[in-house]
């Protein structure tokens, strides 16, 4: 996977930044992302989550949970196949359900994510 700043990857990125903002209806005020789990992430937790993520969307089956857990930060979390979603542009797209805990924090949200011509996989919604 193409990694960029920090070994974040693009799907990574753009993952999390829309768990960031999932269920939150305070519009354009971003004070509330203080409270997100991903704002105490180590390193260590972007590259655990990664590769998490990576397997889960590539070999999970429907309601299979993949979980990390980092024992020096005490950062966890799970990423859960929810099955095939409609196909975009003829590409293979699934659903995931995305839950960290990080710092006393926990959220949680489920996105669409279809996988690209290059195998990298992108949010869609």
């Amino acid at each position: 996977m193409t990694k960029f700043r920090n070994n974040m990857n693009p799907l990574l990125f753009t993952l999390l930044t829309l768990l960031l903002i999932a269920g939150s209806a305070q519009g354009a005020n971003f004070r509330w992302l203080e409270f997100s789990p991903v704002r105490n992430f180590t390193d260590d937790d972007w590259d655990m989550m990664t590769a998490t993520a990576d397997r889960a969307l590539n070999e999970g089956k429907k309601g299979e949970v993949f979980s990390w857990e980092n024992p020096e930060s005490g950062s966890s979390g799970s990423l859960t196949p929810m099955g095939k979603a409609e196909s975009r542009k003829g590409g293979d797209c699934r659903k995931l359900k995305v839950s960290n805990q990080a710092g006393g924090l926990s959220g949680s949200s489920t996105h669409i994510l279809c996988k690209q011509p290059d195998g990298e996989w992108k949010v869609v919604r």
